[in-house]
């Protein structure tokens, strides 16, 4: 008895079209995902939200290099202004472009009292 391989050819042809595919798709999918700036700048927001109500916020679009000692990053550059004892205080930020973590947090500077005091 003869065993023909054409018919065996399609089934073969399958399964290793499947493991490649297979193999691709792990590969996507184990690839870090990039936040976007307006990702990041709503997270930071939030946080800023959840203790008193946030004015103002703004973020570069465009991501920059940073390092400090070891640490080798791609950050954005962003803002918060947000009332503390009626006052407007502006905070700047640098937040990782992949992860949207913070690395710096700075107040940076005291602006004109919005509420005019009687």
């Amino acid at each position: 008895m003869k065993i023909k391989t054409n018919i065996f050819f399609p089934l073969i042809f399958g399964a290793i079209a499947g493991f490649i595919s297979g193999l691709q798709a792990n590969g996507n999918l184990q690839q870090p995902t990039k936040l976007t700036p307006q990702q990041i700048l709503k997270k930071i927001r939030a946080a800023f939200q959840a203790e008193t109500p946030v004015q103002d916020s703004w973020i570069n679009m465009q991501p920059q290099h940073f390092q400090r000692f070891a640490l080798k990053a791609d950050v954005y550059r962003g803002g918060i202004s947000r009332l503390e004892d009626q006052q407007l205080i502006q905070y700047d930020f640098l937040a990782d472009a992949n992860t949207g973590s913070v690395l710096e947090l700075k107040r940076s500077n005291y602006l004109k009292n919005p509420i005019a005091s009687n």
